[in-house]
């Protein structure tokens, strides 16, 4: 008997990475949305807090990545542990769609700050919106995918606990119910639900999903027999 290691990252130290930069950047980008509308002051706003926008900004497109990483490894671990189902490819498009809402969010923030923008009338109320948008609802929606994917498939197929599998879901109806936002501002509250009980759910994929499989050799038979096993 012997045990074959999928051949990737720790999602744990992805986790942790996305987790300080997501701080870093919620600490700074709060500036962003308080950008005078009115031109003159505006301009004067963003020339006073222009840094703090940018570095924002700049630490949340960085937490996209080791997010879509984290999810890349995920996904690439269910397959080796031999998950074929529709939720491994619903938890794909996930995980592209997510880290590209927060690019978009950052994107949107940070041009905030760029020469003649805050002088534009509607520019600022524009991208403030864009902003929101990426990195509320529609980052949610579609962490809630990924989510939901991988919970659905890994408790079916007996690869986390029930608990981590049913705190996905919640944690993914949450995400999917933010989208309600956009006919009506308060089921926003939805969106730090998704947004940060999702670290918890993170942290125990994590830690639960086996990361080796238990490669059995009968002597008496020409083919291996391949299970699942524990971290």
């Amino acid at each position: 008997m012997s045990f074959k290691r999928h051949a990737g990252p720790s999602l744990l130290l992805f986790t942790i990475v996305y987790v300080a930069l997501m701080i870093a950047g919620g600490s700074k980008l709060s500036a962003a949305f308080h950008v005078p509308h009115d031109s003159a002051k505006a301009v004067a706003f963003v020339a006073e807090n222009g840094w703090a926008i940018k570095w924002g900004s700049f630490f949340e497109l960085g937490s996209a990545i080791p997010l879509g990483i984290f999810m890349a490894v995920s996904i690439s671990r269910l397959r080796y542990l031999g998950v074929r189902a529709a939720g491994e490819q619903i938890a794909a498009l996930g995980g592209i769609g997510a880290p590209m809402m927060l690019m978009l969010s950052a994107l949107a923030t940070w041009s905030l700050t760029r020469p003649g923008i805050a002088e534009t009338p509607g520019a600022v109320g524009a991208l403030q919106a864009l902003g929101f948008d990426g990195g509320g609802p529609g980052f949610a929606v579609f962490l809630g995918l990924f989510i939901a994917g991988v919970s659905v498939t890994g408790g079916l197929y007996k690869l986390i606990p029930r608990w981590l599998m049913w705190l996905g879901m919640v944690v993914a109806a949450a995400g999917e119910l933010s989208s309600l936002t956009l006919l009506n501002f308060e089921a926003g509250y939805f969106i730090p639900v998704a947004r940060f009980v999702s670290i918890v759910w993170m942290i125990g994929i994590s830690l639960k999903l086996p990361v080796s499989i238990k490669h059995e050799i009968d002597l008496m038979e020409p083919n291996a027999v391949l299970r699942p096993a524990a971290q």
